[in-house]
C-alpha cells in the first residue's frame, strides 16, 4: 500500500523522465526506440492523471482494481417483518431462494464454518440501509452447541445482529451456494 500523494510525486519524476527520453531520442533520429518511448510515455502519463484523479487516499492493487472495474452487485428481493418479542422489537429480513451469496472459510477443526470476507454481508446490509459490520465472528454453533448455521454481533452498532445461512439453489445452472436466508435486527 503506498500513499497517494507518494505515488503522484514518483509517476510525476517518471513523466518527466520518459518526456526527456523522447526528446533525446529525436534529437538521435531513432525512430524504432522513439515507438517505445512514446508508449511508455502514455502509460506513465496515463497512471499520473488516474492517480491525480482518484479519491483514494492509499493505493494497493485491490483498491485500484475495485476502482476501476467495480464488482456488479445485484440487489435481493426481501421481506421486512417488525415485531417484538418479549418487549424487545426486532425486525426480520427474510430473503427467498436464491438469496445473496456469502464466502465461508472452515475452522481449525474442520466442523464450523466462519464468515470471513465481510464484504458480500456489507454489501447487503449497505442495501438494507444498515451500518456495516466490522469483525468476522465465529459460528454460533462453535460456541453454544446448537445446529443453526447462523453468526452472531453482540457489538453491533443498532443492537444484536443475527445472520441465519442457508444453501441457496439456481435451479437453471444446478448451482447450490451458501447464502444469507434471514438476517435479524434485535434493538437494544
Amino acid at each position: 500500500m503506498i500513499a497517494t500523494e507518494t505515488a503522484k510525486s514518483i509517476l510525476m519524476v517518471l513523466l518527466g523522465l520518459s518526456v526527456l527520453w523522447m526528446v533525446v531520442l529525436i534529437i538521435r533520429n531513432d525512430a524504432q526506440s522513439l515507438v517505445r518511448a512514446i508508449i511508455v510515455t502514455v502509460l506513465v502519463g496515463a497512471a499520473f492523471y488516474y492517480v491525480s484523479q482518484t479519491k483514494l487516499e492509499n493505493l494497493s492493487f485491490k483498491a485500484v482494481k475495485e476502482d476501476l472495474f467495480p464488482q456488479k452487485y445485484r440487489s435481493y428481493p426481501y421481506q421486512k417483518v417488525d415485531s417484538t418479542v418479549g418487549g424487545i422489537s426486532q425486525t426480520l429480513y427474510i430473503f427467498p431462494d436464491p438469496g445473496p451469496k456469502l464466502t465461508l472459510e472452515i475452522e481449525e477443526g474442520g466442523r464450523y464454518l466462519t464468515i470471513k470476507n465481510l464484504d458480500p454481508l456489507n454489501r447487503v446490509l449497505a442495501d438494507l440501509g444498515l451500518p456495516p459490520v466490522k469483525s468476522a465472528k465465529r459460528e454460533l454453533a462453535s460456541i453454544t452447541g446448537s445446529r443453526l448455521d447462523v453468526n452472531r454481533w453482540d457489538d453491533y452498532d443498532l443492537g444484536e445482529l443475527t445472520v441465519e445461512r442457508g444453501i441457496c439453489r439456481i435451479t437453471d445452472s444446478a448451482q447450490t451456494y451458501p447464502c444469507i436466508s434471514t438476517i435479524t435486527l434485535r434493538q437494544r
